[in-house]
Parts: C-alpha cells; structure tokens; sequence
C-alpha cells in the first residue's frame, strides 16, 4: 500500500484536512497523451485507458457525460491513484459503474474523465453470511446471484443492470425494505476516497460523513468498496409470489383506487406500469406487479383487492430470489434517448392517472419510434423503514412519501428531445398537482435534474451543505445535484 502515498499523503498529512490541497498541487493541465505517459505506468496490469466516451456507454444518451478519457480500472488502488492523478492535473472526472443515472446534472466533456468502475466487483460474504463485502463495480445482478449462491439474501434495488452501490447510496428503496428498512439501513462501512485523494474507511462511528453518504453519497467521494447487511435464507425458502397482471385502460380508475387503498405489509410490494405490447404493434396496456414473499395462496390472498378488480391476463407465479428482477431485462437496455422525469405524492388519484394515459397514448401516437417509453410507479411496505430515526440517514424520503413514479420517453431521434421534455414535464405536473405534499419531494435517483436541491434533499440539505464545505470544499463531486454551486 505504499504506492497510494505518492502524490498527495504527505502533504495533506502536513498541511491537514482543510487545506488547499487541490489548488496548491494543479498544473495546467494533462491531455490525454500526458494521461497514457503518466498515468498508465502507475496502474495495475489490468486497467486500461481509452480515449473513446464510447468505452464507458450510458443507459441514456440524452445529456450524457462525453469524457474525452474513460479509465478502466481494476483495483480499488487505481481508483485512488487516478483520483490523486486527476486532482495533480486539475482533470475533472466522474466515477460511474452501471451508467444508469439519467439526470441532466453531469458536466463532463471533452477534457474530462469517466473512472469506469466496471472492473472492479469482488464479492465476499461473512462466515455467517450475515454480512457481505463487495466492491464499487459490481451490479445488482451480481450481487443477487451471489446471495443466492450462498443462501442468503441483501437488500437491492430492483433493475439487475443499475450498480448497486448507486441505488443504495441515494437512499436505496427495494422490495425488501418491508423487513429489512432502505438500502441505507443496511449500510456496516465503506471504503471511500475522498476528494483530497485519500483513502478512508467510513461507519457510524463518523458521525457527520457517514450520515451524509447515505442519501448524497456521491456528493463525497467515490465508494470503492462496501459491507452491508445480509439475511441468511435458505434457496428453498428464498422465493415470492410475483409477475404481471395485465388490465385494460378501462380498469384505470379502480385499479388506482385499490392501489391507492392497499395497506401493504412486509411482505408485499406493487408496481404499476404504462407500457406496450412492444414490436410490431406497441399497444399501450396497463400493468400491475403484485410482489408478495411467501406463497402463491398468501401473495392472492395478500393482493385480493387488486385481483378483484379483474386482470385480463395473470402472468403471476412463484419464482426465486435470482429471477426476481429477470422482468428488467427490457428495461436495462443500453443507449438511445431515454429522458426520464420522476415525483413523489402520497395519493394515487384516478383522475390524474387518467390524465396521464391520455397524455402517455397521445405521445406514443404523435411520436413514431417512441414505443419502448414507460410510465411507471413503485409503492413499498414502509413501516419497518419508518420505525428507524429519519436522523440516521441524509435520505429524505423516509416519512411522508407513499409512491414514487417516473415518466421515461424513450426514442433514438435527437430532434425528438423538445417534445419528449413537454411531455415528461407534463406528466411530472400532474402529478405534483395531487401529491398531497407540503411541498415537492423527488427520490433524487428518480430526479430529471431541474428540480431544487431541497426537492431531492429535503431538510437534510443545511446539514449536507456544512458537510460539503468541510470534506469537499472544492467540488471536486459535483456532478450529482450538487450541493454547492460548482467553481
């Protein structure tokens, strides 16, 4: 370990935390020639270095990050030494894994660089495997299947192809949180690398730092490793009841209304979907998926008030824990436009969901080519998760939020982006209309990226901004709905 001392160890350790460090050691800069002579020699065997924003692709091509140098990294050292490295030659980078985040936020160009976490996703579970250790690379389908493996199960979110260290550190909602709380109640520690280049391990004995991380952990370093909670089950038992029940556009307003009325308890979970029927034809159709662990008999007893107000079609079976999430396939498609705009609300009003049918189709319609775009609206068992202090978590969102939705168009014509953004704005104003919120709230990992820093941070944000000022003064994390106004 002593190569990760080289640069920036010594002089942070003489001047102390709050020194200039970054500004006393940037040069006027390193292209990416500079970048392969001097950086290259100090990373491990495998990384590489690619000057192709291609190198590291995005689930969204619209306002994407356009790095002029993607750095494929394959150890948690690279990762710290391209930081110090990026800091030396006031390079501004971005850390990414799944490349899943859709806000309009990022600022990254030609000059830039994208630290690609991909290579990095070791995967280790305690003796009990009541614990897991797995590193900054690694998606939820890796984490998934390695649970299963070990007959255990963690807390994830629900896309197999989103890392999961960024859907936990927003805040983390899954379907499990009704006995296990959000992805930040199952956070233990993490291996963080701070925006001074220097290695730290974080937990609750951190107070401030390790309560920002969770719920704006990107705003304060780059998270190379983590520990979190795991349940011990055993495959046999590790199973739900789940699939989709598909209603027609006539069912809207009931099914709404049951949604709207359904007290869910730990084991349940339900998500509501407009989507098509996909090629040729993209019809549009409704879709409920009922989420229950237990049996099928107990899951339709559980979810009676939706059966009853008559699928047309009950996709719905008993299925284990690693094909959970196999329905996001379609979803986690890499590349085309893809503007995605969320809101919280408390209330699932039928009048405004038939507004946004109606906007939904009347967009399809219009717009050829637009047929793989969604609305879609998660509701969780959040009692569990509300029985923990808010004070413990940045995260916002643990009281006062029943529902959160997202309106995605979705479509490969650029010239398609203006009107994609009058509907996405449209939807995300109905739904505020009847959010019954004292005000605007947005699950930042579900934001667009116009909305004000206190409708993603909620009263967390005097604290996060105090926070900010003392471990990352100089924005060198700025890319996520930053806190403080950029340099």
């Amino acid at each position: 370990m002593q190569l990760i001392t080289f640069l920036v160890w010594p002089l942070f350790l003489s001047l102390g935390r709050s020194a200039a460090v970054p500004s006393l050691l940037r040069r006027a800069g390193c292209d990416g020639q500079c970048i392969n002579q001097e950086l290259g020699p100090l990373l491990s065997k495998g990384a590489t270095i690619l000057h192709n924003a291609d190198a590291a692709p995005r689930w969204s091509e619209y306002h994407a990050p356009m790095p002029g140098t993607v750095i494929n990294v394959a150890s948690e050292l690279d990762v710290l030494i391209t930081v110090q490295f990026c800091n030396l030659n006031g390079l501004t980078f971005l850390a990414q894994n799944g490349g899943n985040g859709w806000a309009i936020t990022f600022d990254i160009g030609s000059k830039d660089v994208v630290i690609n976490l991909s290579g990095i996703k070791q995967i280790v579970f305690s003796p009990g495997k009541d614990q897991v250790t797995f590193q900054g690379g690694a998606l939820v389908s890796d984490i998934v299947s390695a649970a299963y493996a070990n007959n255990t199960r963690v807390l994830t979110g629900n896309c197999n192809c989103i890392g999961a260290l960024g859907a936990v550190l927003g805040g983390g909602y899954g379907r499990l949180m009704g006995f296990y709380g959000f992805g930040v109640d199952n956070l233990i520690s993490v291996n963080l690398v701070t925006s001074y280049g220097v290695p730290i391990t974080v937990d609750a004995s951190n107070t401030d730092l390790w309560w920002a991380l969770k719920g704006a952990g990107p705003n304060f370093g780059i998270v190379t490793s983590a520990t979190m909670k795991a349940y011990p089950t055993p495959q046999a038992k590790n199973t739900a009841w789940l699939g989709p029940l598909i209603f027609s556009e006539a069912k809207i307003e009931a099914l709404v209304t049951a949604i709207n009325d359904l007290v869910l308890a730990p084991p349940m979970a339900i998500f509501m979907y407009y989507a098509t029927t996909g090629a040729p034809a993209y019809e549009p159709i409704v879709i409920a998926l009922p989420f229950y662990v237990g049996t099928e008999a107990a899951g339709r007893a559980a979810f009676a008030s939706i059966l009853a107000v008559g699928p047309e079609e009950d996709l719905t079976a008993v299925t284990p824990y690693d094909q959970w999430n196999a329905g996001s396939g379609s979803f986690c498609v890499p590349g085309d436009r893809k503007p995605s705009y969320g809101a919280g609300f408390n209330v699932m009003n039928p009048t405004t969901w038939r507004a946004i049918w109606t906007e939904y189709t009347g967009f399809l319609a219009a717009n050829p080519g637009t047929g793989n775009s969604t609305i879609l609206v998660e509701c969780y068992s959040l009692a569990h998760a509300q029985s923990i202090p808010a004070s413990s978590a940045s995260f916002p969102l643990r009281n006062g939020v029943r529902f959160n939705g997202v309106a995605t168009a979705w479509y490969a014509d650029a010239s398609l982006d203006p009107v994609a953004e009058r509907y996405g704005s449209t939807v995300r104003n109905l739904w505020r209309a009847t959010e019954d919120l004292p005000h605007n709230l947005t699950y930042i990992n579900f934001a667009y990226g116009d909305e004000s820093l206190p409708t993603v941070y909620g009263a967390s944000l005097p604290r996060l901004q105090r926070i900010k000022e003392e471990y990352d003064p100089f924005g060198r994390f700025d890319q996520w709905f930053p806190l403080l106004p950029r340099p």
